[in-house]
Order: C-alpha cells, then sequence, then structure tokens
C-alpha cells in the first residue's frame, strides 16, 4: 500500500475513533470522514427508533440497500417499504463499530461492523447478532448520502 493510502487510512480510522468515542468533536471539514461516521450514527439512531423516514432521508435518490438473501431495493419509494417491512417484523438494537474510512473527491465509502439484539415480533424471540457492512457514500449539494448500503452476516454458515 502506498504511504498516501496509509496516511489516509490512519487519519480516517482516527476520526472515527474519536466520534464512535464519544471524544470532542471539532467542525468537521468537507473531506472528513468522520462525516460518514456520523451519518452512520444517525443511521443506527433511526434503527433503533424505528424511523423509515430517517433511514430513508440518510440516502441518496438513487440509493440501494442490499440486503443479505434477499433482492436489492433501490430509490426512495422501494427503500421506504423495505425498511417498513423490516419494522414491521424485527426491532433492531444494534450499534456500528467503524473499522475503515476513505473518502476520494464527491465519493466516499466505509466498513463497519455492527452488533446487538434483534427482536423477532411475530414470536417475541431475541438474539445476539453481528453482522459486516460496507456502505458507499456521495457527496450531493455538499452532504454525504448513501448510495448503497451492503450487510451480511458475520455468523459463519
Amino acid at each position: 500500500m502506498s504511504n498516501r493510502f496509509l496516511t489516509r487510512r490512519r487519519i480516517g480510522l482516527a476520526a472515527a475513533a474519536v466520534v464512535v468515542a464519544g471524544g470532542a468533536r471539532a467542525q468537521p471539514t468537507a473531506d472528513d470522514p468522520a462525516q460518514l461516521v456520523a451519518v452512520m450514527e444517525r443511521y443506527a439512531a433511526a434503527l433503533r427508533t424505528n424511523n423509515v423516514e430517517g433511514l430513508v432521508a440518510l440516502y441518496a435518490p438513487d440509493g440501494v440497500f442490499i440486503r443479505e438473501n434477499l433482492p436489492p431495493v433501490q430509490g426512495t419509494e422501494a427503500l421506504r417499504a423495505a425498511y417498513r417491512q423490516v419494522f414491521a417484523t424485527l426491532k433492531l438494537d444494534v450499534g456500528f463499530q467503524i473499522a475503515e474510512t476513505e473518502v476520494a473527491g464527491d465519493m466516499a465509502w466505509l466498513r463497519t461492523v455492527s452488533s446487538g439484539r434483534i427482536r423477532t415480533l411475530a414470536t417475541g424471540a431475541e438474539q445476539r447478532e453481528s453482522f459486516n457492512e460496507l456502505v458507499v457514500f456521495r457527496r450531493i449539494a455538499g452532504t454525504w448520502k448513501i448510495r448503497a448500503y451492503l450487510y451480511a452476516s458475520s455468523k459463519p454458515g
């Protein structure tokens, strides 16, 4: 890896660690990975509160939600329907740990590991789960939006 890439990655990880740990925040610049982390904090809060509109607002108009074992959904209305379906069947209480971030112009990405409790509403059964995520962002009118969100279980099999 190049020194420039490693330096950029270290800066991104350091910024992410400060934000995730709840440390004091400086005003982020346009290319500061902390802005991506802030989007993920809002995403986690919206999941915990079943806030469909809050989640949809984090996506670009052509945003894609790619779920394990399901077809991808794309666009505002499809995202809205997908999250309504999620909340009709599950209660989520998960948090995200940021593993990597990178910003390149008006595109960026981050890799996370999420973990927490998921309760199936129909049965009341609750279990601890963890997932690996890759989130691609696009800067639109100065604001980072989720362009693609992909997750997969971190459990074997």
